[in-house]
């Protein structure tokens, strides 16, 4: 029975032995774990952190074109239409008198320079009324 004792008693001390060192590997392994979890998290904040930054350049990017762009446009609007100067037609290109007479592209070109014209007109009389319906 000693020696059955014995036996016993060695391997419940290998086990115990043999529990402990894995309860130890265990512990750095959750550890370890824990480190690696904490990194990342560190680093998905710092990237959340760039990603933050770099809207609000853009938000503030996409403010100042909006601002410039506003103000043009109230620059427009308060100039009379004598400062903002007339309107030039486009130049007619010249060609023989028998050619302009039978060519289609020809007559396409006077039909786009007429509609031009007429466009022209039309917005140099709305820039002159605007200011004084504005008031």
């Amino acid at each position: 029975m000693s020696r059955m004792d014995w036996a016993a008693g060695v391997s419940l001390i290998a086990l115990a032995s043999a529990g402990g060192a894995m309860a130890q590997d265990a512990g750095a392994a959750l550890r370890e774990l824990r480190a690696q979890n904490a990194a990342a998290q560190a680093a998905d904040a710092a990237r959340q952190d760039l990603l933050a930054t770099q809207r609000e350049i853009t938000a503030r990017q996409d403010q100042a074109r909006t601002n410039l762009v506003l103000r043009e446009l109230d620059t427009a609007r308060a100039q009379p239409p004598a400062v903002a100067g007339v309107v030039a037609p486009p130049v007619a290109p010249i060609l023989p008198p028998d050619a302009a007479a039978n060519s289609f592209a020809a007559q396409m070109d006077r039909m786009e320079r007429l509609t031009q014209d007429a466009l022209a007109r039309g917005n140099a009389r709305i820039r002159a009324i605007r200011p004084a319906s504005e008031h």
